[in-house]
């Protein structure tokens, strides 16, 4: 074999195999429960690193949409917090029931599979009218999995537009979405969720589950292309792909102290110390 080919063949299996690889979040604990109010202004939200949500249909994971979004994390003893950031310059939905078919629209969603095990998950999601989506799979549908729309965790969730919400006249610069996912919800009696995994996790525990977001581009009022944005990228447009959600670990730092962020706490630890 030659050997410039031989080296060519082993630096594409090496990218091939990288490019493939689940992206691993941190998700930090924080000391004070947060006001779920869409806005990301506390110290804590502020400590969380930010996840870029990219093209779902390249597992590079280096493309991305036009209209960008970011997403955080972060946890407590009661809730599973999730930030979503949303570029949008036309901000829209017009369902605004619990259970609709927000997925048709614009919406931000969340699957989780604790164990990783590829069944029995969760999806929420979430629209700029707040309007909640949620759900109970026993496995992706593309496997005949069976849905379970009856469940009805006690979630918080706020929205946050800056921009005329359904007014394609004017400009908007985006929306931001905060979920409060508690615990106990995922301890449903309709399927085993959280399977061996403890509710709430323990620090060094690692869950899988993944972000998406569904941005509608219109023109002139109607739809005219969906960009289909995730975390851990698919390779296509199917957000019911287990095997792809991203690997999470939760950390015990706690990431907010008497109301200052953690820079200004390393701040105060580096000045010296009077004798």
């Amino acid at each position: 074999m030659n050997l410039n080919c031989g080296w060519s063949l082993l630096m594409a299996l090496a990218w091939a195999a990288s490019a493939q690889e689940l992206p691993l979040y941190t998700c930090w604990k924080t000391a004070q429960p947060l006001a779920v109010d869409g806005k990301d202004d506390e110290a804590a939200w502020q400590e969380a690193a930010p996840l870029d949500l990219a093209d779902v249909r390249f597992l590079s994971g280096d493309r991305y949409h036009s209209r960008r979004t970011e997403a955080r994390m972060l946890w407590d003893a009661q809730y599973l917090y999730f930030y979503f950031s949303a570029a949008d310059p036309d901000v829209w939905s017009t369902y605004d029931q619990r259970d609709m078919q927000l997925y048709e629209e614009e919406v931000v969603e969340i699957f989780i599979d604790p164990d990783g095990d590829g069944q029995n998950y969760a999806e929420v999601e979430l629209n700029p009218l707040n309007a909640v989506f949620d759900l109970l799979l026993s496995k992706p549908w593309s496997q005949s999995g069976k849905g379970y729309d009856t469940w009805n965790p006690s979630l918080l969730s706020a929205v946050q537009i800056t921009g005329t919400l359904n007014n394609a006249a004017d400009v908007d610069q985006g929306w931001s979405a905060e979920i409060a996912l508690p615990w106990d919800g995922l301890a449903s009696q309709q399927l085993d969720v959280s399977g061996p995994r403890t509710l709430p996790p323990q620090a060094g525990d690692e869950w899988r589950l993944n972000l998406y977001r569904f941005e509608r581009v219109r023109q002139n009022g109607t739809e005219s292309e969906a960009q289909a944005s995730a975390w851990s990228p698919v390779g296509k447009v199917d957000f019911h792909v287990p095997e792809r959600f991203g690997r999470v670990v939760f950390g015990n730092r706690l990431t907010a102290v008497a109301e200052q962020s953690w820079g200004q706490v390393k701040i105060e630890i580096a000045k010296p110390q009077t004798p």
